[in-house]
């Protein structure tokens, strides 16, 4: 019989759902290939003890008690599902310093507190897992992590946000204002009943402050992505910009200018109808690694709507069951840069340059 990898799950809405549905599907198959019996131990959850939820896993005890599940001498991994810095931030500090590996898909937590959670990781000998922090599904991170290992990255940017892609594209294809779009994108499921974080350009800033310390190893405060939102573009704009041969698209943009000093920016951008990126439409996302010797690279994949639960469980999922699966494991997965690391030059942002 395998070893059992033991998880508890802090946080149990939609996403925590979807990612027991996945488990226990693909357990037979993940045993096997992985050499671990995953089993789910513990669930906090303050929502669930008022309502109960469907898709619990069996045996699983059910609690209020956040920092109990974060600590419990049971639980080899955390998996966070609860958002924001707070209480989220220390919670992962307690799991972390009680030598449990963290599986996370936080980004604005990563980007505000990263680096000292992975120097806290590093330090544990535990795993600081996040790939399902930036563009969802697609394997990103580990890419910019293992793949490009031989060669220089120079810039990484890309369509980081499905919610402002789909109104955008919408936009560009039907000439409605904004506020339709919008409507339109909560009612499908693609936006939120508030939309700041994605359509003020600070859920991209977040991904590509993530994207940035991995692409350049160097520390990103998300203070110095400059970022601008889409809400002030008119139908007019996009009749202007396909008289040029170019749609509107919300970038994020990150490259290393001369000295080591890097550029970032989330904004709107006027890209050639020709290009790639312009062909990726509704709630998508694209990410594009600029490299010295072997050029470009785009990775696609979905970014908002109904695949959201499935999105983050699914990449949440693979990494968890990576965490605890030997030294090599725990040394790939804590990437962000660490304050007692040499660095390169601090990052810039495009009001300094």
């Amino acid at each position: 019989m395998n070893t059992p990898l033991r998880i508890g799950i802090l946080g149990f809405g939609t996403v925590g759902r979807a990612l027991v549905r996945l488990v226990e599907a693909e357990s037979e198959r993940l045993s096997r290939q992985l050499g671990v019996e995953l089993r789910f131990v513990a669930i906090a959850s303050r929502a669930l003890t008022r309502k109960p939820a469907g898709d619990l896993p069996a045996g699983a005890r059910i609690g209020e008690d956040l920092l109990a599940v974060a600590t419990a001498p049971d639980v080899d991994v955390v998996v966070e599902l609860l958002g924001g810095l707070e209480p989220a931030g220390p919670l992962l500090v307690a799991a972390l310093g009680a030598g449990k590996s963290v599986v996370t898909a936080n980004k604005a937590l990563l980007a505000a507190r990263g680096t000292e959670l992975a120097r806290l990781a590093r330090d544990q000998g535990v795993a600081l897992a996040f790939e399902a922090a930036v563009a969802g599904g697609i394997p990103i991170l580990r890419a910019i992590r293992e793949s490009f290992t031989g060669d220089r990255i120079d810039a990484v940017s890309g369509i980081l946000n499905g919610t402002c892609n789909f109104i955008l594209t919408g936009m560009a294809r039907t000439a409605r204002p904004y506020p339709g779009m919008l409507a339109e994108a909560q009612a499908l499921g693609y936006a939120e009943a508030d939309p700041a974080a994605d359509v003020e350009g600070t859920d991209a800033a977040c991904k590509l402050a993530l994207l940035a310390r991995l692409a350049f190893g160097q520390d990103v405060p998300l203070g110095a992505v400059r970022t601008e939102g889409i809400t002030r573009l008119r139908p007019v704009d996009f009749v202007y910009a396909g008289m040029l041969g170019r749609t509107p698209r919300q970038l994020g943009i990150a490259s290393r200018l001369a000295g080591g000093r890097l550029l970032l920016s989330v904004r709107t951008h006027l890209v050639s109808n020709e290009s790639m990126l312009a062909r990726v439409d509704g709630p998508f996302n694209a990410v594009q690694v600029s490299t010295a010797r072997a050029g470009d690279f785009v990775f696609t994949g979905r970014g908002a709507g109904e695949i959201r639960p499935r999105r983050p469980s699914s990449a949440t999922s693979s990494r968890s069951l990576a965490a605890d699966r030997g030294p090599a494991c725990r040394r790939s997965e804590r990437t962000l840069p660490s304050p007692s690391r040499p660095r390169a030059p601090p990052a810039s942002s495009p009001r300094s340059t």
